[in-house]
């Protein structure tokens, strides 16, 4: 994959901290049986252990983040804050679970205003989201390759 090789390269010239993983990991099966997973997506995150920058406040989720943690954030974080908030609205939180469920997240960050990326798993688009709102997202990049590439070209700032 090219693209990887390029965003890699991106990766060092930018100051994130990124390393290559020994063998391809896998993701948990939680995640297989809740999304329909981009191969483009996966074959990215496979094949990293990790990648964020160098203040540890952006990161790409790879296959460790999403098993469930007892300290720091969940893959799911933002889903979870947005059901806090929902309290005992049904119907609300029947809305945020069925946005999650197309909406797979593949970056977070924590500096300042909470943000995240995520793939749009019914037609592979990247999305942008942001506090409180976490829910009203736009398209930012019509396909995960897109989105590296703008990330590459200094289009998409990290």
């Amino acid at each position: 994959m090219q693209m990887f090789d390029e965003f890699v390269k991106w990766a060092h010239s930018s100051n994130w901290n990124i390393a290559i993983a020994p063998e391809r990991m896998a993701l948990p099966e939680c995640i297989s049986q809740r999304y329909i997973i981009p191969e483009n997506w996966l074959e990215f995150v496979s094949r990293l252990k990790t990648c964020c920058n160098a203040s540890r406040t952006k990161w790409f989720l790879l296959p460790e983040d999403f098993p469930p943690r007892s300290d720091g954030f969940q893959w799911n974080e933002f889903e979870m804050q947005s059901l806090s908030s929902a309290e005992n609205d049904t119907a609300w939180k029947m809305e945020i679970i069925s946005y999650w469920n197309r909406y797979l997240p593949i970056f977070m960050a924590v500096d300042g205003e909470y943000s995240y990326f995520a793939i749009d798993t019914t037609n592979g688009a990247v999305v942008s989201g942001f506090e409180p709102e976490y829910e009203e997202s736009e398209v930012i990049a019509e396909s995960f390759e897109m989105f590296l590439q703008k990330i590459i070209s200094g289009e998409i700032a990290l």
